[in-house]
């Protein structure tokens, strides 16, 4: 049996015959790669703060191509020596009719790892943020307090919410600054949640800590039998990776690979590295969020037992869809019910049986790591006595609407690394300046948490109908009240999650057939694979000016800060 390092360094037979637009792509980030171990050479010969005078590179000083910033060693399997973290409720405090809610962004210090204190950002703490619940049909006034040392913003991930509320780029915060949000959601109860999107910047931010659980409850998904005590049996499970220095730091995109998707070896869960979970011996329900950068969760159960998918992205399912596995992109989130009652006394373990599938989401096998090609721990449950109300699995949930587009089918085309990426890579290396010399000063808007690198945004490696983000262009302008058809081709070499603003839609299609069972929900992102053509369909119900457009882009953090991102109206 080859070990994950020996998978990933023999070549296949399909990449003996590579065909020659893949055979480009790879000799660009073979070259790529080369030119990491050239600059790294010069660094070491010139020193660091010798960088600078380099053609290009600005402030690179300090930039790790992969072998110079010792890392905490991650341990091979799962840990589950804490206790898994519960994010606080808040209910918001009526007022003359309207609920208040109040987030406040600041720094903080988190021991993600054991033993090792982690510099951090969170909402209402040191990490991550608590869980907003709003209901359906009430009015809500959310204030928001900046008190970071740079301006970010605060998207609400699902919420059918105006442009100007929706927390894009164009809403920034100021270091200091405050931002009121008021809104009233009509949708379906579901699992949302919240998170910066700045422009160029949004990856670092998230990575920082910053992003919280955001439910809509709805009386209709009280009356189902499901699972209803927070904390109890219907739990939140944020999942994320990071890579973190020997000292505890935090280390964003120091590889230059980290430019495809910034992965990490550590994999928390609320927060904490692989806890465990003192779970009831009877129906429970866990919210699945993957708030990852790039990582795509394969998720089962290590004793290979069923589980029921009951929601998607933005709402439940008409019936309940038994699986074994369900895979997870980043920003898509899935509720599921999982029977307990006859595991009392029992440990399971949520995992990501990664390798049968997330290798073959590309067709570099650079993009994959030893993870993506083995799997890991993420969750143990440890099963006790029945606690509270037991629930039940409903055989029936909700009746989806059949929507009819009453517009043309708009048409969206994923370009990933093209086979120019050299220039714009050579052109972009002076972005990394965030990270300069000892001896150079260093504005604190050009770090994150503990010094932590806010590394490479703003450069064109990635596109959407091959036009880059463009903070000046509208790229799509739609009536408001339309029922759009969206297609969407993946061209690029590897799989993205596509993701749009203001609305819920309805996938038609992937490549001509219908989606399985446990998609056909509401949902805001989809992934979308190598070749694959999906179809979705949307109502688009809110409205956004020039001033707060709306935004779609691949949810592949580094690809969204690197171009792959445009701007729509709704008028």
């Amino acid at each position: 049996m080859k070990s994950p390092a020996e998978r990933q360094t023999v070549p296949s037979a399909e990449d003996a015959t590579l065909n020659l637009p893949r055979r480009k792509a790879l000799l660009a980030l073979g070259a790529l790669g080369a030119l990491g171990v050239a600059v790294a050479g010069q660094a070491r010969g010139a020193g660091m703060g010798g960088m600078a005078g380099m053609p290009g590179m600005g402030g690179m000083a300090g930039m790790d191509m992969g072998q110079s910033q010792p890392t905490a060693a991650a341990p091979g399997v799962g840990v589950f020596s804490r206790a898994l973290l519960i994010p606080p409720e808040l209910h918001g405090q009526p007022r003359d009719g309207v609920l208040h809610y109040a987030l406040r962004m600041a720094p903080g210090r988190s021991m993600l790892v054991d033993g090792l204190q982690t510099a951090t950002w969170g909402y209402n703490g040191a990490v991550l943020g608590p869980t907003l619940r709003v209901p359906r049909g009430k009015a809500v006034q959310i204030d928001l307090n900046n008190a970071l040392d740079q301006s970010t913003t605060l998207h609400w991930h699902g919420a059918h919410v105006p442009g100007e509320m929706d927390g894009g780029p164009q809403s920034l915060i100021a270091p200091g600054g405050q931002r009121r949000v008021h809104f009233t959601l009509q949708q379906p109860a579901g699992s949302l949640w919240y998170h910066p999107h700045p422009d160029t910047r949004t990856g670092p931010h998230v990575y920082a800590g910053l992003g919280g659980l955001f439910l809509v409850d709805d009386p209709a998904d009280q009356h189902l039998g499901l699972p209803q005590q927070y904390g109890v049996d219907d739990i939140p499970l944020i999942l994320q990776d990071r890579r973190l220095a020997a000292d505890g730091r935090l280390l964003y995109m120091t590889r230059m690979m980290d430019r495809m998707g910034m992965k990490g070896d550590r994999f928390l869960v609320n927060g904490r590295e692989q806890p465990y979970w003192n779970a009831p011996a009877q129906w429970v329900r866990l919210r699945l969020l993957n708030a990852a950068n790039a990582r795509v969760f394969n998720l089962a159960f290590a004793d290979g037992r069923v589980f029921h998918v009951v929601a998607t992205d933005a709402g439940l399912l008409p019936r309940p869809v038994p699986v074994h596995t369900l895979l997870l992109a980043p920003s898509e989130r899935a509720e599921i019910l999982v029977d307990l009652r006859g595991d009392q006394g029992k440990r399971l373990v949520l995992r990501s049986d990664s390798g049968v599938v997330v290798p073959d989401l590309s067709s570099m096998p650079m993009d994959a790591d030893a993870f993506d090609h083995q799997g890991f721990d993420l969750l143990e449950f440890r099963v006790g006595p029945p606690a509270g109300t037991p629930a039940r699995l409903p055989t029936r949930m909700v009746d989806l609407p059949v929507l009819r587009a009453d517009a043309p089918v708009r048409r969206f085309t994923l370009q990933g690394m093209s086979g120019n990426m050299m220039g714009g890579a050579m052109g972009g290396m002076e972005g990394m300046g965030s990270m300069r010399s000892g001896s150079q000063a260093m504005d604190a808007s050009e770090v994150g948490p503990g010094g932590m690198s806010l590394g490479v945004g703003g450069q064109k490696l990635f596109s959407i109908n091959h036009h880059h983000m463009d903070m000046a262009r509208i790229d799509q302008r739609l009536r408001l009240g339309s029922t759009e058809i969206w297609e969407v081709a993946n061209q690029g070499h590897m799989a993205h999650p596509f993701h749009y603003h203001s609305t819920s839609f309805q996938i038609l299609s992937r490549n001509g057939s219908p989606p399985p069972a446990h998609e056909a929900g509401w949902k805001d992102t989809v992934l979308v694979r190598r070749g694959e053509t999906v179809r979705l369909i949307a109502h688009f119900g809110q409205p956004a000016g020039d001033a707060h457009p709306f935004m779609f882009h691949c949810h592949i953090l580094e690809h969204e800060d690197n171009g792959m991102m445009g701007q729509f109206t709704v008028t």
